[in-house]
């Protein structure tokens, strides 16, 4: 919220910056149609003088101006939507599992299992995740839009993926089911290189983060809504 709120800031002060010049180019306009017409004609096209010139490079700076103005807006309204579960969930995967910065991570299975049903969490649903060809490799607490979740980082021996489970509870997925997975809804949405996807079952919820890409994120979450 805070990097739209800046984006928000920075094209207003821009837009007001652009807006603020109130300058007649129609000369400019009528110079610039007359040395095209004399281009298609093929006759001498006539040299700007130096006060033209300067009024062609403001229309080149306002365009520009614009056309950073539309990035920005556009940044904006594909951000919008991410709900603030997925934007937490893709930012933790980065820092803690793609960067690997340091975290107190449990390591040993059982350790895991006991922290999993300390939340109400089924120990076969931790090790039904670590089957297809994945192992588990660590798993902590973690918050995520102000609910706590169990961080497990499972990994095929090659490239890690992490799964943030909790019980399920009344709030909707975030966003409108992409699919239905094994009788169960599947949302994904992407965050920079993260890619997201998360299912519902009748007992937890899952979200699953990879920086691989979003066939991959997908591919996971039907795996997670079969075994789960």
């Amino acid at each position: 919220m805070r990097e739209l709120e800046r984006q928000a800031r920075i094209d207003a002060r821009l837009r007001e910056a652009v807006l603020a010049e109130e300058d007649d180019t129609s000369r400019i306009d009528r110079r610039v149609r007359e040395m095209i017409a004399a281009k298609a004609a093929g006759e001498p096209v006539p040299q700007l003088r130096p006060r033209f010139r300067g009024w062609v490079a403001a229309a080149l700076a306002i365009a520009a101006a614009a056309i950073v103005l539309a990035g920005v807006g556009y940044r904006t309204l594909v951000r919008q939507p991410l709900a603030p579960v997925y934007a937490a969930a893709a930012r933790d995967h980065g820092i803690e599992v793609v960067q690997h910065q340091w975290r107190p991570w449990l390591t040993d299975p059982s350790q895991i299992a006991t922290l999993a049903e300390q939340q109400g969490i089924a120990r076969s649903a931790v090790t039904a995740l670590a089957s297809g060809g994945y192992r588990l490799s660590r798993g902590k607490l973690c918050f995520l839009d102000h609910r706590i979740f169990l961080h497990l980082v499972y990994t095929d021996g090659i490239r890690e993926f992490s799964v943030y489970l909790r019980t399920r509870d009344s709030k909707p997925l975030p966003v409108a089911a992409r699919e239905i997975s094994n009788g169960k809804p599947l949302c994904t949405s992407d965050l920079d290189g993260e890619h997201v996807a998360s299912i519902k079952t009748p007992q937890l919820t899952a979200v699953i983060v990879t920086n691989e890409s979003s066939d991959t994120a997908l591919k996971l979450a039907r795996f997670a809504s079969a075994v789960l």
